[in-house]
């Protein structure tokens, strides 16, 4: 199957080549190239990991053919340090056990007696070729799954460090992550039609989940609990965006289903096929904005009781160059036995076009179940502090 991905790679190259020849090469201004960066840092003083940063570089090129169909090439990697247990979110969770368990097929977390602690990370996230035209775009290659690119939320402030869907965690304690990211940026295919009505879907198709990126990583190691393999991941999405005409406010909305087999040979008969199903929007005026978003997955595990759920939501107030915002998390990972909630506060500004400071406050409360029996102890964590990012973008 990856053979025939790869092949479906090559031919959309082949079929933008003669084009390409004929129509960009004689004209000096025909391609169009574009570069970006992000810069950020976190600084929390109070949490286990009082300072992470993240680097992101991307590159882009792309030319329009005579049939005014768009075909291109994009890629990107990135460099990061985040939390040693936790980093690319999936990890050893809670206190520490004699025995590993299982990880969940679609949060990567896992119960066990350590977790693999994890330095400075490098990642390619993206490289994949696209045709962008009427028909819709067609993409192929190392790119994230038609469920994520879709993804609609409440308007956090936190660009690395929110309280769901984080790419930084310097408590190692986030728990929800609800941006259905099961294949992390693995080789896939993928199309969307175009947004007609306001309204758009996809589909894509991953054979082998093999890779991962600094955000989401379905493939480390666990520290003795591996992650399962997955394989033939589909994927499909609609998304809504519309603006009303005479109030102006923006209206968006998103839901996704996704099902792959997940399986590990050394716990044959442990996993089954993972389902996953979420649903997010988001309404914004002028000066306000507010959102929230949802998922449950059965975590790929063939015995009851290992189900995955998380809900966040937030809020977001504008007044001049400032903008403040309360966000709330709550999630369960049954096969962990660990629930969490979450609350933060943050006030953020925008400095000229590239610079960002957001400063907050962050609690986790978080509760472990000893065993999976209804009246097992249960262990009680909380922790709460200061969380400052910087963002340098361009």
């Amino acid at each position: 199957m990856r053979q025939h991905l790869t092949g479906l790679v090559l031919a959309c190259a082949a079929v933008a080549a003669p084009a390409a020849a004929q129509d960009v090469w004689d004209d000096p201004g025909g391609i169009e190239t574009s570069a970006t960066y992000e810069i950020g840092a976190v600084l929390a003083p109070d949490a286990d990991e009082s300072a992470l940063y993240v680097l992101r570089g991307g590159f882009e090129a792309n030319f329009v053919l005579e049939n005014g169909a768009e075909v291109g090439v994009r890629t990107s990697a990135a460099l990061g340090k985040d939390h040693p247990d936790r980093a690319g979110f999936s990890g050893v969770f809670g206190p520490s056990q004699s025995a590993s368990g299982p990880a969940g097929a679609y949060s990567g977390l896992a119960r066990g007696p350590a977790g693999e602690d994890i330095g400075p990370r490098g990642r390619i996230e993206t490289g994949y070729i696209y045709i962008d035209g009427g028909y819709g775009e067609l993409r192929a290659g190392l790119d994230e799954g038609i469920a994520t690119r879709f993804f609609e939320g409440g308007p956090t402030l936190f660009r690395q460090a929110g309280l769901v869907n984080p790419a930084l965690d310097p408590t190692g304690r986030v728990l929800a992550r609800t941006d259905h990211d099961l294949t992390g940026p693995s080789l896939k295919v993928s199309y969307a039609t175009p947004r007609i009505l306001g309204v758009r879907a996809g589909a894509s198709f991953t054979p082998d989940v093999s890779s991962g990126s600094l955000d989401r990583d379905p493939v480390r190691s666990l520290g003795g609990a591996d992650q399962p393999d997955i394989e033939n991941a589909v994927e499909v999405a609609v998304n809504v965006s519309r603006r009303l005409p005479r109030s102006g406010v923006r209206l968006r909305a998103a839901a996704a289903y996704s099902e792959a087999d997940a399986a590990l040979a050394a716990l044959p008969g442990t996993y089954e096929k993972v389902e996953t199903w979420s649903a997010g929007g988001s309404v914004e005026f002028s000066a306000l904005a507010f959102g929230l978003s949802y998922l449950d997955s059965n975590n790929g595990l063939a015995t009851p009781g290992g189900d995955y759920s998380a809900l966040s939501a937030a809020l977001r107030l504008t007044f001049g160059k400032y903008d403040a915002g309360i966000e709330y998390s709550d999630a369960e990972d049954e096969n962990i036995g660990a629930d969490s909630e979450a609350i933060g506060l943050s006030l953020g500004r925008n400095f000229g076009q590239n610079l960002r400071i957001v400063g907050g406050w962050q609690r986790f409360d978080t509760r472990f179940k000893g065993n999976p029996l209804p009246l097992a102890p249960v262990t009680r964590d909380r922790t709460d502090g200061i969380v400052i990012e910087i963002t340098l973008s361009g």
